[in-house]
């Protein structure tokens, strides 16, 4: 199985310079006493060489990070696997994040002190394994040349929670995944989890303990709550703004990590982000393609041949191929890469007004302001939630789990699919939109409920029928407006509802349609609101809710696109 993973992986690399040579295990000291088990790879000969260090949690991931090892290896890197604390062979208390930062400059100071390292180390790894670079990344010392960070942001409270409503299939799901209780099954646990009222209570009834960290995932809803505003996760936001360290970083426009990885590419200092790279393309946290739409020339980017490059270039001194200060990313429905300026460029939008015929009752998407008022109305039952269909915000579907839901692009179902859907569907486009950045749907909304929820799901009809995601978003009545606070709702009145989508580079082709689903519910990419006021969380009863959402007059809805011209791109080059 090894070799073939190392098959795998190295295709498509440029040929191995080297024989992968012995490799060694050392039990490595951290500052309070602790060891973590620690795997070294050395490429055959004489060193010293270059150091790639890896830390990870997952022991389930051991192969293919050995297999990894051994293709840097063979290109004249000693690499270096670590166990992170409470994991694998490793001692220590298994506690999410906290330890990382302390115990990751620990294992490079032990990594300077080896006779077969040559002064020069970069940090690679996914997901959890780019937290553990970033825990680090403002204090790492000279030696450290450069980071390759994918599938991971620090912008912890924008990854839980969107306008108050908690992503349940990420982070429930990985807190099942990752509970640190032994012998807990795996099977069932997540649908078991998503029934038990209050939720505060599924930890201890899904394992008879209470795993603290995920309470306070799920009771602090306010980004001005201490948990996030004060300690580790205040800290971890901040330490883009100081790094010091070249950065590749790479994610997918349909991983949860998405939105926060480009907001920390801008928080670089200037200077830093001259010198690193962002590059976005069509996958989803797995950094390949899912879904129903293909993808071509997608795979002329892949992470191990991005983060070669790149550590050739900060560790070995080679030529870099690329563009530096820049973001490369992938254009859906394209098929091509592009390459901006720093960010996604446009600077113009487009408007499409929701508009409803309240004598045909006829919904519709207007390039311009309906001249009468309407509104259209359903009822939401939270305990007969809409069932996710694709998108950013999910994380299960990695695990297997036949009732996860699918993510990415996917067939959407077709209007009028459900009562508590309001589908708004615009003419035929008459030439193409080419959207680059973040949509906002700005809807005039009203209920019957102290609070509630909204949502919209940006779709695009091709001319065969087929309706695709592109993007989605929700928000409370409580988090209205970008509120930090929850802030109070009178029944019946009718307010401004903004939904900012995580960002798209995208081309609507002439031809197809635009859609816009708006509904109060997407479970169990996020929790399902229960009418009520008041923690999430803590609430055990349910209501149903009357909602109305209003068009034209004094009380416009609409969604707001931000487009570029073609002349404004800029092609990247054919490497």
């Amino acid at each position: 199985m090894e070799n073939d993973l190392l098959e795998q992986l190295e295709s498509g690399l440029p040929e191995a310079t080297c024989e992968a040579g012995t490799g060694m295990t050392e039990m490595v000291r951290m500052r309070d006493g602790v060891l973590l088990f620690t795997r070294v790879f050395f490429p055959q000969g004489e060193g010293p060489w270059p150091a790639i260090l890896i830390r990870s949690p997952y022991p389930g991931l051991l192969a293919n990070l050995e297999a990894t090892a051994v293709a840097w290896s063979k290109r004249g890197y000693a690499a270096v696997v670590q166990d992170c604390r409470g994991t694998g062979k490793s001692e220590g208390e298994w506690v999410p994040f906290v330890n990382e930062g302390g115990d990751g400059l620990d294992t490079i100071e032990w990594l300077k002190r080896q006779g077969w390292m040559n002064g020069r180390i970069g940090t690679y790894g996914h997901s959890y394994l780019s937290a553990v670079q970033w825990a680090m990344a403002d204090r790492v010392p000279p030696e450290v040349k450069a980071m390759c960070i994918s599938g991971f942001t620090t912008e912890r409270y924008r990854q839980n929670y969107m306008n108050g409503m908690f992503r349940h299939d990420i982070y429930t799901g990985w807190a099942i995944g990752n509970s640190g209780v032994k012998d807990a099954p795996a099977q069932g646990l997540f649908q078991r989890a998503m029934q038990i009222k209050p939720h505060i209570e599924m930890d201890r009834e899904l394992f008879g303990v209470e795993l603290p960290w995920y309470r306070q995932w799920i009771t602090n809803v306010s980004p001005e709550d201490d948990y996030w505003r004060s300690g580790f996760w205040a800290e971890l936001k901040e330490i883009p703004k100081r790094l010091r360290t070249p950065v590749l970083m790479l994610d997918g426009w349909f991983d949860q990590h998405l939105d926060g990885m480009v907001k920390d590419f801008g928080k670089l200092p200037e200077a830093v982000r001259r010198s690193s790279r962002l590059i976005l393309g069509p996958w989803t946290h797995a950094l390949a393609p899912d879904g129903d739409l293909d993808y071509p020339n997608h795979d002329r980017v892949r992470l191990l041949k991005e983060a070669l490059l790149w550590f050739n270039h900060h560790l070995k001194g080679e030529p870099y191929p690329g563009p530096l200060g820049e973001l490369q990313a992938y254009v859906i429905r394209d098929g091509a890469w592009r390459t901006w300026p720093g960010s996604l460029p446009a600077e113009k939008t487009h408007r499409f007004f929701l508009d409803m015929d309240e004598e045909s009752e006829t919904l519709a998407l207007q390039p311009s302001a309906p001249s009468g008022s309407g509104k259209a109305t359903y009822i939401y039952d939270p305990s007969y939630p809409v069932p996710t269909k694709g998108g950013a915000a999910l994380l299960r579907y990695l695990g297997g789990e036949a009732d996860a839901a699918k993510a990415a692009s996917v067939i959407q179902e077709p209007p009028g699919y459900r009562d508590d859907v309001l589908s708004f569907v615009s003419a035929p486009l008459e030439e193409d939109l080419r959207i680059a950045g973040n949509m906002m749907i700005r809807l005039s909304v009203s209920s019957d409920a102290e609070d509630t929820a909204f949502t919209a799901n940006v779709m695009e009809v091709l001319p065969d029928g087929m309706a695709y995601n592109i993007r989605d978003g929700i928000a409370s009545l409580a988090y209205r407006g970008g509120a930090a606070r929850p802030v109070p709702y009178r029944p019946h009145d009718i307010v401004q509802l903004d939904i900012e989508c995580w960002p798209i580079a995208w081309t609507m082709r002439r031809g197809s349609r635009l859609r816009v689903d708006i509904s109060s519910s997407n479970f169990p990419a996020y929790h399902a609101h229960p009418n009520i006021a008041g923690p999430w969380a803590l609430l055990k009863e349910v209501r149903f809710a009357e909602q109305s959402v209003h068009c034209g007059g004094s009380c416009p809805s609409y969604i707001e696109i931000p487009v570029v011209d073609e002349k404004e791109e800029v092609l990247d080059a054919d490497r």
